[in-house]
């Protein structure tokens, strides 16, 4: 089966600046909630991440293991008996506001959701949102004979206890997004994704272009900052995007967005998020087993533009994906992207 990406770029920023002072954001850490998307209970089939977007709540399915999208319905509101149900307590699905129709086949699907709509708008209080997720995924069989398809929800609370299975769970927006965050940088600049970070261990799997020294001559043999972020094997992973870090310093640079990358042990799913008010023109990706990407004369490059993977002309979108079939063994990632801000 051939999966379609109905959001090759997906237009997500999360809350983390504002032009004006008085924007909403998620209440979580890092302006990002995600849940698990299950299907049949207890099938891990994907995510359900949402973040703010300038006015808008976003809220993104993704796909992953060999599942699909066939439909989605989703529903929000401040009290759940305001929710489509029957008397006992089930959702009516059918009649939740949001819904995608068929997408039979995609991996990926969002829907963004006025801020309007749901009366927040700042400055006031803190506001508690309960919401259904609800998607029907479909995965084909490993020779391409059967296919499951299964009903699934986000993670969360049950509807009931019996019968149905399926699930709510809240969320927060807030006024509240801090006012202690860094000036924003504008013009233009190269940014690449950089896997260290409070973590110790992540350290481990962050090496700078600059020390890089395949001819043991003592010498680096590139003169360009940026990072390998690797090897990592089957997980997920979320990690900070750096712009302008001469020196591959990043006291240096600006923290510009986030990548976040789901591997399965065959296929990568890798997202470029962009803070507000950042975003990207070009993008440039390399996935695979050595620590760089190899050039024309099958020598290591650090260039972009000899990266196996790219997008460019995004005209200033404030996030972009890519998913990459047939891999195997542990990974190296190195996500390069053009960043710019007004």
């Amino acid at each position: 089966m051939i999966k379609r990406i109905l959001l090759t770029t997906l237009a997500l920023t999360l809350g983390w600046y504002s032009s004006v002072a008085a924007a909403a954001c998620l209440g979580v850490e890092g302006g990002v909630q995600t849940q698990t998307l299950y299907a049949g209970q207890s099938i891990d089939a994907g995510t359900v991440t949402l973040t703010v977007s300038g006015d808008n709540l976003v809220v993104t399915y993704n796909t992953h293991d060999g599942w699909t999208l066939s439909d989605t319905h989703l529903w929000i509101g401040t009290s759940l008996t305001d929710m489509p149900q029957t008397r006992k307590g089930s959702p009516k699905i059918g009649n939740f506001p949001y819904h995608s129709g068929d997408i039979s086949g995609s991996s990926s699907y969002s829907e963004s959701i006025p801020l309007s709509t749901l009366d927040f708008i700042c400055p006031q209080a803190d506001t508690t949102y309960y919401l259904a997720a609800h998607a029907v995924v479909s995965k084909v069989s490993g020779d391409g004979d059967n296919v499951q398809t299964e009903t699934g929800w986000a993670d969360g609370i049950r509807f009931v206890e019996q019968g149905m299975w399926g699930t709510y769970f809240t969320i927060t927006l807030s006024c509240n997004c801090g006012d202690d965050r860094p000036p924003v940088v504008a013009g233009c600049e190269t940014a690449f994704a950089y896997s260290g970070g409070s973590n110790a261990a992540d350290d481990d799997i962050t090496t700078s272009f600059l020390v890089i020294d395949e001819d043991a001559d003592g010498n680096g043999d590139f003169n360009r900052w940026g990072w390998s972020n690797g090897p990592v094997g089957p997980g997920s992973y979320s990690w900070d995007i750096y712009a302008g870090a001469g020196q591959s310093d990043i006291s240096k640079g600006t923290l510009v967005g986030q990548l976040n990358v789901i591997y399965d042990g065959f296929t990568a799913y890798v997202d470029y998020l962009m803070y507000s008010p950042y975003v990207l023109q070009e993008t440039h990706l390399y996935v695979g087993n050595e620590l760089l990407a190899y050039d024309v004369n099958g020598l290591f490059t650090v260039a972009p533009g000899q990266y196996p993977y790219s997008h460019g002309e995004l005209e200033n979108v404030s996030g972009d994906s890519y998913i990459l079939y047939e891999l195997m063994g542990d990974l190296y990632i190195v996500a390069h992207g053009v960043s710019c801000a007004p």
